[in-house]
């Protein structure tokens, strides 16, 4: 590239900063704490103060011993900034510069608190640490806040006392600790802590520069700390980026990710979650097992059965500990690369770190995390290198293909491993950021040679022969031997680190906010078209029936998150009511919901036909098993609708049900019809009364005026008695269900009582005589589901008789309940009363081709009435709507004729050779003018 383009570029690239649009989520201020200092979840802040600090270690005092007439605060260098306090730690921040000073110590590690000389302006504590460091803090601010803050860390630290006994065990895991007791304390009996494989299988890498390295760290330790009361000072960070000995790298890991002080406030867990999940099989360990052998295979470890094992035990632990997660693929990469350096539990808190805050959905079933940004890493290319991108789109360069590796493996399987952990040392120590800087800089270091290609596959090679010689110099040509000693690993480091400065960790997160909306909702898309093209071949749904039955499924099981893949994607009982109220109309919530009767015979049913549905038996319903059961309601036959009813109630497969089965079906019926009593839906008979209704008006509309029937206009509008049809419909249901009830037990087969299924307690009552007990005994007698001579039991062919026979349920089973269930749309609750009657009045009036049929078909039947005459006897035609003028012409007892429909089955007897009983239920049973109250007589009725 030309010197112009590249000061092109790096405007581009400042320019970024500009044009972003902050569309981050707002975080809270304990989240923003959590994140800076790398602290657990669980901690929050308790109080915060200005404060200058100071520290004394013991193995620097001498050297820092102040002179003659000065004083000793004078010789330290103080720091000023603020503080905070939470449940387990104190933690310090520069006010100049984050990277200034920051300092977190753990409150189990204060052995002693003492104060400093009081004044009125300024109030001293002195912090003893069990390293017998010092800690001075003076606090800046008013008194009264700073008691306050001073009282806060005295409860905390009384909190923290059993925590201590944790400390000694865990310092002893730490390398540092060992370090510093060998070479400063002189003690020669103690053994160096468990380290990681590499300790045995030696470390990647020129082990010739470890020792320099160990040096810096080791002065590092005595002057600022260690593990969990360390401070990180500009020092710090700098020799991170010279490079991390082996020897210390699993430590400064845990330190830099936070996964230290996640191991010090879970003592054992990780051993714990091993032994309770021992023996247990699950997808994930099947997957794990898949991998083992195909992680860093070029390791030597990770040929043998020691390697193996450590790796299998981590993975299989964070397995159990994320199930939502489990296992993904490229997760065995990184623990691999993590127990060269680490112990096994070291290296699962560390991934736990690592999973949760750095790249959050890299390792998940979707990996929506990785492909989120993999289309942020695009946009910064787009934005800092616009010539490259150009080119990227012009010979399209699919970048992803290119990068995705990097990302995902963290380039443990891109670069030699010894420059991999190096990357990684920034990484955990910058954040997330340092592998955008790190590809960007690999871009950016290889531009003239990738602008040369224009295909994927040349542009991935240059990439990977980059890569294979970042040991080299890359400068072999300079005449200053300087120049000549840089390597093309350090080159890129300078590019990464120093050209894209720009890129940080807030940016990031601004971007992937920008693009996590669309990413999520094309993973989602693809998801859903990968299932409904393996969903069963269906009958009575079509695709756009099973593309919103997917919707409404997951939508109902709240914990699923389709585009993260996590939550369980099987739906329980609670999901699956909550699943069918949001399309069926009989499930949805209505008045009659606060009734404690039907709120049970509701769940009843619902519990019936989830039982039904759940083909595997384990208590959850698939969107598989979903689908099943709706296409199977959903069937336009009569008789497979009504045997699919009855097997909800026929737990045997015998095809026949017992007194107590019918009496369940009568409730579910009474359950299922509802809606349509309670007026909120309208069924075919009640519509075609309706139009009957306006087509009567329209013809006499039209003989009062002398016009023709072509002449005659749709009323404007149209007043409709919606109580007559709603108390119409509301009757015709009620006693429906009192006909089926009794005709079940009619026409129920007989069989010999067992003491089993006795339906009530027979026994002597306490002072009832013998006429009594008679009485009592006739009464159940003429009860024919109660009779306890008679056990009823029901078949199929039966209860299809039955069905048929009523012209509602027939209608019911036959359309009705299909309709019922808007797999087609996604329905709203319904309105109030009397809602559908007045939507459904609506669409007639606009449907004016099926309003003129039913005004043709009026005339022709009043002129085939007039011409019989007024005496001859009625022949009754299979034509409904000559029954209908018939019913509406003709005036008749409305309760005579519902005592007749509940005798239309007659048994051959007169009245006068039926029971008492039933003469005496017959009676009871008429309606009056008040609908509450005839529903109310028919529960009587039948209980």
């Amino acid at each position: 590239m030309s010197f112009l383009d590249t000061l092109r570029q790096k405007a581009a690239s400042v320019r970024l900063l500009d044009r972003m649009v902050d569309v981050s989520q707002p975080v809270s201020r304990d989240q923003k704490i959590r994140n800076e200092f790398k602290l657990p979840p669980e901690e929050f802040t308790l109080d915060d103060a200005n404060a200058d600090i100071s520290v004394m270690h013991p193995y620097d005092k001498m050297k820092n011993k102040p002179a003659e007439g000065q004083s000793s605060r004078a010789a330290r260098y103080v720091y000023s900034g603020h503080l905070y306090l939470t449940a387990h730690y104190l933690l310090f921040k520069d006010s100049f510069d984050s990277t200034s000073c920051t300092l977190t110590i753990n409150l189990s590690t204060i052995r002693k608190v003492e104060r400093g000389a009081a004044n009125s302006y300024t109030t001293s504590l002195t912090l003893t640490l069990y390293s017998e460091s010092q800690v001075i803090i003076n606090f800046i601010g008013l008194r009264h806040r700073t008691e306050q803050f001073c009282r806060k860390m005295k409860d905390a630290l009384r909190d923290n006392v059993p925590n201590t006994k944790n400390l000694s065990p865990f310092l002893e895991s730490c390398y540092s600790e060992y370090l510093i007791a060998k070479n400063i304390l002189g003690n020669s009996d103690i053994h160096p802590p468990p380290t990681g494989l590499g300790y045995k299988f030696r470390y990647p890498g020129d082990a010739s520069k470890e020792k320099p390295k160990l040096k810096l760290w080791f002065d590092y330790f005595q002057k600022q700390g260690k593990n969990l009361t360390i401070m990180k000072t500009p020092l710090f960070h700098k020799a991170i980026r010279v490079g991390v000995p082996n020897r210390l790298r699993g430590e400064i890991w845990e330190l830099c990710s936070g996964a230290m002080y996640s191991r010090f406030a879970n003592p054992n867990a990780y051993q714990h979650i091993l032994e309770a999940n021992t023996g247990k099989e699950s997808r994930a360990i099947e997957e794990i097992e898949k991998d083992l052998n195909r992680s860093l295979p070029e390791y030597a470890a990770y040929q043998e059965e020691t390697g193996i094992s450590r790796l299998r035990n981590v993975l299989t632990a964070y397995s159990w500990k994320n199930p939502d997660v489990g296992y993904c693929q490229a997760m065995n990469i990184l623990v691999a690369g993590l127990l060269i350096f680490m112990t096994e539990e070291q290296a699962f808190w560390c991934l736990v770190s690592i999973c949760d805050n750095y790249v959050p959905g890299y390792y998940s079933k979707t990996m929506y995390g990785t492909l989120l940004d993999q289309r942020v890493f695009e946009s910064f290319v787009e934005q800092t290198m616009p010539l490259m991108w150009e080119h990227i789109t012009e010979n399209d360069i699919q970048l992803s293909v290119v990068s995705l590796p990097w990302f995902l493996s963290l380039f443990f399987t891109s670069m030699p491993l010894p420059f991999a952990f190096r990357i990684m040392d920034l990484f955990l120590l910058n954040g997330p950021n340092a592998l955008f800087q790190v590809a960007l800089g690999i871009l950016k270091v290889n531009g003239d040679d990738l602008l040369e290609v224009d295909d994927d596959g040349m542009f991935i090679a240059i990439l990977k022969r980059y890569f294979q010689t970042l040991d080299q110099s890359a400068n072999p040509d300079s005449s200053n031997p300087k120049y000549r000693q840089i390597t093309k690993f350090q080159e890129l480091l300078v590019t990464s680190f120093k050209e894209f400065s720009n890129i940080t960790i807030d940016l990031v997160e601004q971007q992937r906010n920008r693009y996590r909306k669309d990413i999520l909702h094309n993973i989602e898309s693809f998801a859903k078209r990968t299932q409904l093209r393996n969903l069963p071949s269906t009958r009575n749904l079509s695709q756009e029936n099973l593309s919103n039955i997917y919707d409404l499924f997951y939508l109902s099981i709240e914990s699923h998150k389709i585009s993260m893949g996590t939550g369980s994607s099987n739906m329980d009982f609670e999901a699956f009511i909550q699943f069918l109220s949001s399309f069926c109309d009989w499930c949805k919530p209505g008045d009659s919901d606060h009734i404690p009767r039907f709120r049970k015979q509701k769940r009843e049913f619902l519990k019936r036909m989830f039982n039904r549905w759940d083909r595997a038996e384990v208590g959850e319903l698939t969107l598989n098993d979903v689908v099943y059961g709706l296409d199977a309601a959903l069937s336009k036959d009569l008789m497979s609708s009504i045997n699919y009813f009855f097997g909800f109630f026929d737990q045997s497969g015998s095809e026949t049900v017992n007194g107590e089965g019918i009496l369940q079906i009568s409730e579910a019926l009474l359950f299922l019809t509802d809606a349509w009593k309670s007026g909120k839906c309208v069924d075919k008979l009640t519509k075609r009364a309706i139009e009957d209704d306006i087509a009567d008006s329209l013809v006499l509309k039209s003989s009062a005026s002398g016009q023709m029937l072509e002449d005659v206009q749709l009323p404007s509008g149209v007043t409709i008695e919606e109580e007559k049809y709603k108390q119409e419909q509301t009757e015709r249901y009620l006693c429906a269900a009192s006909n089926f009830l009794q005709r079940s037990f009619e026409y129920s087969k007989a069989t010999e009582p067992t003491e089993e299924v006795d339906l009530l307690d027979l026994s002597d009552t306490d002072g009832e005589n013998d006429d009594a007990k008679k009485k009592r005994w006739e009464a159940l007698r003429a009860n024919a589901a109660l009779n306890p001579e008679k056990r009823s039991v029901m078949n199929l062919a039966t209860f299809r008789m039955i069905i048929l026979a009523d012209a509602t349920y027939e209608l019911f089973f036959a359309e009705t309940f299909r309709k019922s269930i808007h797999v087609d749309e996604k329905v709203v609750a319904l309105d109030g009363r009397g809602g559908a009657l007045r939507s459904m009045f609506d669409g007639l009036l606009a449907d004016g081709k099926r309003v003129a049929s039913q005004v043709r078909r009026r005339v022709d039947s009043v002129a085939t009435r007039n011409s019989v005459s007024s005496g001859s006897a009625l022949e009754l035609s299979d034509n409904q709507d000559e029954v209908d003028d018939f019913s509406n012409d003709h005036t008749f007892d409305e309760n005579e004729v519902l005592k007749n429909e509940l005798l239309s089955f007659d048994d051959g007897k007169d009245d006068g050779e039926r029971s008492a009983q039933q003469q005496k239920k017959l009676q009871t049973f008429s309606f009056n003018d008040d609908p509450q109250s005839r529903e109310n007589s028919l529960i009587e009725f039948e209980t």
